[in-house]
């Protein structure tokens, strides 16, 4: 299943994107901003801290910024829709990042956030390629005992993930990941004001992926069955309009823009 488009497709359900201003926060090559410029969106931005962020799409409505989510150098109230999937849990501050978002999001506009795997998740370490035989590795082996793990049992490293040094290393660092509990997640997104909330929740994996051994091992380290199992964060909510007058009156504005684009 391509969770990428999956998830792009559903955020255009809940606010259309014909002609509006679309912001992709953790937008990596550029694959998501395609979805959002074919079905009509007039300004795609996509923003990363890659090096190779655009690299995989261009488009004369797509432009792209380097930038981090916890400071996006752009104007406030602007984007329609801000979209982001699958990054916020590699941002070290959510705080700061759902602010932005926030902050950047048109009064009237929609803020479509999923964060998965969540770190404290089974896979939270991104290689369940690697260790479906030992579920959450991150949590109960060291750098070390995971190397060994690779090693003993010959699992085969793509290359483009380099060697089982670069998968290790890659897994433990706390640059690459924000190691944050999902209550986190809850927590920084109630902090939001002016929107309303449409999610702000958790999706757990059934209790059966926990076995009795591991769940065993996992409490003694203070970890519960419910965050063990919160594998994704929804965040989806849109913002309160101005007032009445002035929302409309944005409405009518952009229905005459749209309009003089559609027929040029």
């Amino acid at each position: 299943m391509d969770y990428n488009k999956f998830h792009a497709e559903r955020a255009m359900k809940y606010h259309d994107v014909r002609c509006q201003h679309v912001l992709v926060i953790g937008c990596n090559t550029g694959s998501d901003c395609k979805y959002f410029v074919s079905s009509g969106a007039k300004e795609v931005i996509g923003i990363d801290v890659i090096p190779e962020i655009g690299r995989g799409f261009t488009h004369p409505n797509v432009r792209y910024i380097r930038s981090s989510a916890e400071a996006i150098p752009l104007e406030p109230g602007r984007y329609d829709l801000v979209y982001c999937f699958a990054t916020m849990e590699h941002i070290y501050d959510i705080e700061a990042a759902f602010y932005e978002m926030a902050r950047v999001t048109k009064p009237g506009g929609l803020i479509y956030c999923v964060s998965s795997p969540l770190w404290n998740s089974r896979n939270g370490h991104h290689y369940p390629q690697y260790f479906s035989g030992y579920p959450w590795a991150h949590l109960r082996l060291s750098p070390e005992q995971a190397l060994w793990w690779l090693r003993e049992h010959n699992v085969v490293i793509d290359p483009k993930n380099g060697t089982a040094e670069n998968v290790v290393v890659y897994m433990f660092d706390n640059k690459n990941f924000n190691m944050k509990a999902s209550a986190a997640y809850i927590s920084a997104c109630n902090k939001i004001k002016g929107f309303k909330v449409l999610r702000n929740d958790l999706v757990l994996e059934p209790e059966e992926v926990l076995d009795q051994e591991v769940r065993r091992e996992l409490e003694s380290r203070g970890f519960s069955s419910q965050e063990l199992r919160a594998v994704t964060h929804h965040y989806i909510a849109r913002k309160h309009r101005a007032s009445w007058f002035s929302g409309m009156l944005q409405i009518f504005r952009e229905d005459l823009s749209c309009s003089a684009r559609l027929n040029s």
